[in-house]
């Protein structure tokens, strides 16, 4: 095999505007026959039949920078079920957020695109003279939207009440979620990131905080930390110090062994501006009830008892008065979910599964509704093997083939415009805003992508060039090239599909209506 240097490819790729046809301007190919064979592989040209678009797709997956990495792509015709292309479709990958495909199109047949959550005010005790002689009971039903603004208005219909003072504790039921509030087979030094907060029943959206390091004035000493204005603090140990100027930056968050708060330690280089960090709460639920605390407090509403999670057992007595706010519809949630690829919503959207279609509010009896579907859509347990509802876990595993069929089982759905309007498009929005820029990709691909560590992912749905939709999953693991590489290498197999055409029979969306699948 020819050798090739693959170049630092950040800053190159930026340059370009994220487009994929910018690849030949990423690697330097030493042979000839290596850039004969990228000329064929980036062409813009048309592509006329199948043999040509194998052609094209295989000569992308052979790249060298990708020679210790497995690949699996499959691309279909919905109309027909016509497979164009497969490359080891049948072998399982780790998904990343492609997981969340899953979670949502389960969620979107099972609960409906109108389904709400609610999260209720009681007060438990009567009320006089502007005192509700007892507990306000804050009640979630797993509301993976729950905003601030909604937290804030809270206050207002307290005011509406009478309530002006309230002698008991603020109760924050949770319980609509079982514990543990993280997925099976997350990494532990994840768990206080922004991307990987916890779910409950009881929880803001977003339950994150952004914060900034600075260094001290010379190396060894303390570095400081500064949460933005418009954030809660999260109670943490700051030990980083500063480095040697030019140094790498070194973090690692320490859980503390017996309980207590997190502990941040490494260092940052002492000619660093600042050092941006986004962090999740140890527990949603407390959190919120901080945040309650605060809009009761300025509202000049009083708090006679504490601000607590429900106990064991615990159930509100002598209800006089009640108030609820619900969450967007599950189809808009949808949207929000898949486009940033959030975390804590497809989490929660896996609970509520458990919650509304199981026994309980538990990730395991979300997962028992998924396989359920997937059952009765057809696909067999161990192509869609999951054990969380976001992606986080490596203990995922899914064949291009599978996640084919269920796009295709989507794109027959009649929630299928509410579908495909919340995927990220391509070059527009969500995790694809600034991808595939200026190629016929662009504002065409709908599709989820993913991303851990030597894990990309990529599936969805692109119209070809002459109208027909076409369904791809494209899972990568194991790759030991620089992201960036992994990236182009997505953007430029997709835009290939996208340049496929061919004539196309009278009468072909009539296909949509049949039912075999």
């Amino acid at each position: 095999m020819a050798t090739m240097k693959t170049m630092r490819t950040r800053r190159a790729f930026a340059a370009t505007g994220g487009r994929a046809l910018a690849w030949c301007a990423l690697l330097v190919f030493p042979g000839e026959t290596l850039a004969q064979d990228a000329a064929i592989a980036t062409s813009s040209a048309p592509i006329e039949n199948g043999a040509e678009l194998t052609a094209r797709l295989e000569r992308l997956i052979d790249d060298p920078a990708l020679a210790r990495a497995h690949i699996g792509l499959i691309v279909q015709v919905a109309e027909t079920g016509e497979v164009l292309f497969e490359s080891e479709a049948e072998r399982r990958f780790t998904p990343a957020s492609n997981t969340k495909i899953v979670t949502a199109a389960v969620a979107l047949e099972e609960l409906g695109a109108d389904y709400r959550w609610p999260t209720r005010l009681v007060a438990a005790g009567p009320i006089r003279d502007g005192t509700l002689d007892g507990a306000l009971w804050v009640i979630g039903s797993g509301a993976p939207d729950l905003k601030r603004a909604q937290v804030a208005a809270f206050a207002s219909a307290l005011r509406d009440a009478g309530i002006a003072n309230i002698a008991g504790d603020v109760v924050g039921d949770d319980r609509a979620f079982d514990a543990p509030q993280w997925g099976i087979g997350w990494m532990w030094d994840d768990l206080h990131a922004g991307w990987a907060g916890g779910v409950s029943g009881l929880q803001l959206h977003p339950s994150t905080a952004r914060a900034y390091l600075y260094p001290g004035r010379k190396v060894g000493d303390p570095v400081t930390l500064r949460f933005r204005a418009s954030d809660m603090p999260i109670a943490m140990e700051n030990r980083v110090r500063t480095g040697a100027p030019d140094s790498d930056l070194q973090l690692r968050f320490v859980p503390p062994p017996e309980g207590g708060t997190i502990e941040l330690r490494g260092w940052i280089p002492a000619n660093a501006d600042s050092v941006p960090l986004f962090l999740s709460p140890p527990h949603p639920t407390p959190y919120v009830l901080r945040y309650l605390g605060g809009v009761l407090a300025d509202s000049g509403i009083a708090v006679g008892g504490e601000l607590r999670r429900v106990r064991e057992g615990e159930t509100p007595t002598d209800s006089t008065w009640g108030y609820e706010t619900l969450s967007d519809s599950l189809g808009a949630v949808l949207a929000d979910l898949l486009k940033p690829s959030d975390n804590q919503m497809a989490e929660s959207v896996l609970r509520t599964l458990g919650y509304e279609e199981g026994m309980s509010g538990s990730d395991l009896q979300g997962l028992e509704v998924v396989r359920a579907t997937l059952s009765d859509w057809g696909i067999e347990p161990g192509a869609i093997d999951l054990a969380d509802g976001s992606g986080m876990s490596r203990y995922n595993e899914v064949t291009p083939t599978a996640m084919n069929r269920l796009l295709r089982t989507m794109w027959r759905h009649p929630e299928y415009r509410v579908w495909l309007d919340a995927m990220p498009i391509a070059g527009q929005d969500g995790t694809l805003r600034q991808r595939m820029i200026g190629t016929p990709a662009a504002s065409n691909v709908r599709a989820k992508t993913g991303s851990l560590s030597s894990v990309r992912a990529l599936s969805g749905y692109v119209t070809d060039g002459d109208g027909e939709t076409l369904i791809f999953s494209l899972l990568l693991n194991g790759y030991d090239s620089p992201g960036d590489v992994a990236v182009a290498l997505e953007d430029l197999l997709v835009e290939q599909i996208s340049l496929y055409h061919r004539p196309v029979e009278i009468g072909w969306p009539e296909f949509r209506e049949r039912q075999d699948r």
